[in-house]
This record gives structure tokens, C-alpha cells and sequence, in this order.
């Protein structure tokens, strides 16, 4: 069967739209020829995500997270590696488990299968996804290990955020300044991954002691989130201690 392998996730904020309007379309007499046409095409777009490798992939996913929570680690691991297989949405992966802090032994069980199986499967996005579950489980060498493996063209810009918190947390800080400057821009940031880059590499420079290279990235974060990293607190406290 034909499947779209990358479905834009544009179609379906329009799906969406074009249902809301269908609905909302139905108080109104005069429109409700204009809502089944904006039902039929919402319809046929979702249809086709749903055989997309897009939908495949973030199923395989979503129940692998159901097999980590009921302690079946295989079947999670396999799920994993066949989502991978058909999608590497990065996106996807830290939406589903970057907010899992819990079953920390079972992270552990799935980053060593995971690492177990890897050379059948091994391509950058494997090797983000099992180093980003090393680094759940606790094991920031290992993090460190499979992601410089990954050559740094190839590197994602998540790729480069995780390997950069590798770096940081081992106090390698040089290291991990020349990790995030791949994603260092002149302008200001315009998304959470490119606030999360030039707020490393901010208090990566502070770390050093360089408070100079370190107040020019935290105030480009400021200008942008506030709240960010608590990036105002650390800038006041930087001040208060110059003062």
C-alpha cells in the first residue's frame, strides 16, 4: 500500500480548520453546502494521514511508552525501533518521554536493549533516541558516546541541545561551546530550540567565567523569554555580583 512517509503538518491544521468550520456551519442554512464540501475535504485529509508513515510511526510510539509504563521493556524497544524505522520525527520522541521522571529502572533496562540492537537499526536519529533515553536513565557518558558518533553535519539541532546538556553536565564546557555554536545565530532566537541553544551557550560562558560572552547569550534569551532558564534571575544575580 502507498503511504506518504513525511505528512505536512500543515494539511492537518487545515483538517482541523475545515472541520471546525463544517461544524460550525451547520447553525446557518445558507452555508451548509459549503460545510459538507469543508467536512468531505477535512475528511479525505485525515484519511490520508492516518495511512501515512507519519501516523504509523507516532503510534508505534505512543505504545511504546504504554509497554515502558507496564514494565514490557522488549515489546517497548521494538516498538520503538520500527517507529524508527519509519519516521525520524525527533519532535515526536521528546514530546512523548521528555517529560518521563519516573520507572528509572526500566529506562535503564530499555536504553541497554536499545543500545543492544542498534547496529541493525544504527542511523542519526537512533542514536538521538537512544542516547536521549541514556540520559533519562542517568548514564551521561553514554549520552556523550553515541551522539559525537553522529558526524556534525548530520547533527539536528535537538541532537546538538542534548549533547550540549551531555557536555555541560560533565563540566567539559569548551566542549560544550563548540557543540552549540553549530546552532549559534546572530539574531535573536525564534523558537524553544534556538532558546535553548543560546541559553547554553550562555551558561556554558558563565561556567568558564567569561561573564562578558555569558551576559551577551542571556540577554538575547531575555529579549525573547523572560522566563526561559530563570535567564532574568541568573542575570540579576550576575549583576549583583559585579556590583
Amino acid at each position: 500500500m502507498f503511504r506518504i512517509r513525511s505528512f505536512p503538518k500543515l494539511l492537518l491544521s487545515i483538517s482541523t480548520i475545515g472541520l471546525i468550520i463544517s461544524i460550525i456551519s451547520v447553525f446557518f442554512r445558507d452555508r451548509w453546502l459549503f460545510g459538507a464540501s469543508c467536512l468531505l475535504v477535512s475528511s479525505a485529509i485525515y484519511l490520508v494521514y492516518l495511512l501515512s508513515y507519519d501516523y504509523k510511526a507516532s503510534h508505534l510510539m505512543q505504545l511504546a511508552k504504554k509497554h515502558l509504563d507496564r514494565n514490557e521493556v522488549d515489546k517497548a524497544v521494538d516498538c520503538m525501533l520500527a517507529s524508527a524505522r519509519l519516521n525520524a520525527d525527533e519532535e515526536n520522541l521528546v514530546k512523548i518521554f521528555g517529560q518521563q521522571r519516573k520507572n528509572l529502572d526500566t529506562f535503564k533496562s530499555a536504553s541497554a536493549k536499545l543500545y543492544g540492537k542498534m547496529e541493525a537499526s544504527d542511523a542519526p536519529f537512533v542514536r538521538f533516541l537512544i542516547g536521549s533515553f541514556f540520559y533519562f536513565a542517568g548514564d551521561i557518558q553514554k549520552t556523550k558516546e553515541l551522539l559525537t558518533a553522529i558526524r556534525v553535519e548530520e547533527r539536528s539541532i535537538k541532537t546538538v541541545r542534548l549533547l550540549g546538556s551531555a557536555l555541560y553536565d560533565m563540566k567539559d564546557y569548551d566542549g560544550a561551546i563548540e557543540v552549540l555554536s553549530r546552532y549559534d545565530s546572530t539574531s535573536l532566537p525564534t523558537n524553544e530550540n534556538e532558546l535553548a541553544v543560546v541559553f547554553g551557550l550562555g551558561i556554558a560562558y558563565l561556567s568558564k567565567g567569561d561573564k562578558a560572552k555569558a551576559s551577551e547569550y542571556l540577554l538575547k534569551v531575555q529579549t525573547r523569554n523572560p522566563r526561559f532558564g530563570n535567564v532574568s534571575k541568573i542575570l540579576a544575580t550576575m549583576k549583583d555580583t559585579a556590583d
